[in-house]
């Protein structure tokens, strides 16, 4: 293993505990390993920055720096290392943020769906089966719902898509995302009422999975089938992907 590849191992932290203690050693006393270490630091602190216009700034200002500097010279070697080092972290950068974002769009854009299939009132007693299984629904007692939208799609209303949709958001709102998600995709493609509603969350969901031609599939599809609906998070999610 070369030099550049310890580095960057070591400050990855993918060297053992023995390996990073070598390291740590071989700092102190060698130093064009000293040198690679520096210039990755440099610009692991450079790629902090917030916008391309800081990170070209700060650049110009470390190029100002050793350009007046008595004690180093730039040379072919570094610049060669540097170019190294700019892919390695950019990479690592991008991943990381990559990573992070498509999380973020789920978390950002999650909210409950609300019930508009059978709206009930509080302090209904009624058995029928649906007014339950939307009651718990509302009081956000998503186990019970599952459980009684469950048993509906067994019986009466086994061919009912907008019992389905509950279903599918009762088990979303417990986290239970893969089931959720086979729930809805098979929805996607079925005019109904609640069509718009299932392209959407299975969107997030797929988001979430880092499955991202997949959530622009079914957001393109939503913008062309329903263009009114989320229109402007819809738009915003596009831009960012």
């Amino acid at each position: 293993m070369n030099k550049e590849e310890i580095i960057q191992d070591y400050i990855a932290n993918r060297l053992s505990e023995t390996e990073k203690q070598k390291v740590d050693a071989l700092l102190k006393t060698d130093k064009e390993l000293q040198e690679i270490y520096e210039t990755h630091v440099t610009l692991a602190e450079a790629f902090k920055l917030a916008k391309s216009a800081e990170i070209k700034e700060h650049l110009q200002e470390l190029d100002a720096n050793e350009a007046t500097s008595t004690k180093k010279k730039w040379n072919f070697g570094m610049l060669s290392r540097i170019a190294v080092a700019a892919v390695f972290i950019l990479g690592i950068f991008y991943t990381i943020t990559q990573l992070q974002s498509n999380d973020d769009f789920y978390e950002s854009y999650f909210e409950k769906c609300p019930n508009t299939y059978l709206p009930v009132t509080r302090g209904n007693t009624t058995q029928d089966l649906q007014i339950q299984a939307f009651v718990a629904y509302e009081s956000n007692d998503f186990t019970k719902a599952t459980q009684l939208f469950e048993k509906l799609l067994q019986t009466s209303v086994k061919d009912n898509l907008d019992i389905q949709f509950y279903y599918a958001m009762s088990l979303l709102n417990q986290e239970k995302y893969e089931l959720a998600l086979n729930e809805l995709n098979k929805l996607t493609d079925t005019t109904f009422d609640y069509q718009a509603e299932s392209l959407w969350y299975a969107t997030l969901i797929q988001l979430k999975n880092e499955n991202t031609e997949i959530a622009k599939k079914h957001l393109l599809q939503l913008r062309e089938l329903y263009p009114n609906f989320k229109s402007e998070k819809v738009g915003m999610i596009l831009e960012e992907l």
